[in-house]
């Protein structure tokens, strides 16, 4: 009798055990979950304030629109080694909701599963940049204050008529990036001349300081901008020009405007200067040009003018020399990511 009793317990315990185990699985479909949109919030901000996006070189914010679906992680810093320094054409390309669309941030920024409404700012004193919907009672929610980057410029102007001027035959004038100087590991990459990431801004101010005055034009003509690079580690370095679509107007890898006017002008223009000259050089462009950091890169501006109507000729280095380029200090910022 007590053995009959002992058997039948075990086998009342044993399925007892079973049906507990089994019972939460049962159950699972029926408990309620909470998202932390706090957390999601949190790791949008880290995301976009901590890591520069991917691709890196060239960089995503210069992808155009054919080659969007190339970007896969959208992010602002500088680069990983500078958390919380953003840099200006990433900022301005992020906040472009003209090219990007709600799936695009939610799937390059924000990423998860969940299809999460989000609102994105930055305000940098009385600039605000905003993308996403309007703010409901209760979201997730995380502020960083952040710095922003500006590329720097390099700026021509009277000042240096003594040093570019000349009477010799030579209408060339030549601004030059020595990349071994630019990279220089020493120099922070908040306040690194980096043209691999950022955009390299010449502009040729107060340009009648150039002009041939014995011939009696009132401008000169600005034939050809063209692109040359050296390499000092070959056994016998000398400067090939690149070769380039010059006669192609591409606001993708650069613009140029003369005299301050809206129109875009090719690399070979062809026409005439009356007071300034300005070029913007984009990473998409320097990408393509093959450069390392042992590299050499000349921008030469060319007026063939028969007579000769410019003086202008020599050599600027694009540099840390202050007042070679001009470096504008870091702008204070303040990034809020909500999400709900």
């Amino acid at each position: 009798m007590s053995l009959d009793f002992l058997t039948g317990f075990t086998i009342f315990m044993l399925a007892l055990i079973m049906v507990v185990s089994m019972v939460p699985g049962l159950l699972a479909g029926l408990e309620s979950s909470g998202i932390d949109y706090d957390a999601v919030a949190y790791r949008t901000g880290v995301i976009l304030v901590e890591d520069p996006g991917w691709p890196v070189y060239p960089p995503w914010e210069m992808n155009g629109e054919a080659h969007k679906d190339e970007i896969e992680r959208i992010g602002l810093a500088v680069s990983k080694e500078t958390p919380n320094v953003l840099l200006s054409t990433k900022v301005d390309a992020f906040f472009n909701d003209s090219f990007f669309t709600p799936d695009d941030y939610r799937s390059k920024a924000i990423f998860g599963d969940i299809p999460y409404s989000y609102n994105i700012s930055l305000r940098s004193g009385s600039d605000l940049k905003q993308v996403g919907d309007p703010l409901p009672p209760g979201y997730g929610y995380i502020r960083r204050v952040v710095k922003i980057k500006e590329p720097g410029v390099a700026v021509i102007n009277g000042t240096f008529a003594p040093q570019y001027t000349s009477l010799s035959s030579n209408q060339e004038f030549t601004v030059r990036l020595d990349f071994a100087q630019l990279l220089d590991p020493s120099v922070g990459a908040a306040y690194r001349i980096d043209p691999r990431t950022e955009p390299v801004n010449v502009t040729i101010t107060d340009f009648l300081s150039y002009l041939n005055t014995t011939e009696p034009s009132t401008n000169a003509t600005l034939q050809t901008v063209t692109f040359w690079k050296k390499d000092p580690t070959r056994p016998i370095p000398q400067f090939t020009k690149i070769p380039f679509s010059y006669s192609t107007v591409d606001p993708n890898l650069y613009t140029l405007h003369i005299d301050g006017t809206p129109t875009l002008h090719s690399l070979s223009p062809g026409v005439p200067v009356e007071s300034n000259i300005s070029l913007v050089l984009k990473p998409a462009a320097t990408s393509l040009f093959t450069l390392d950091q042992n590299s050499i890169l000349d921008i030469r501006f060319n007026f063939g003018d028969t007579p000769s109507r410019t003086n202008i000729t020599g050599i600027h280095h694009y540099d840390y020399n202050p007042t070679n380029v001009t470096l504008p200090d870091l702008r204070t910022g303040v990034l809020e990511v909500a999400v709900w």
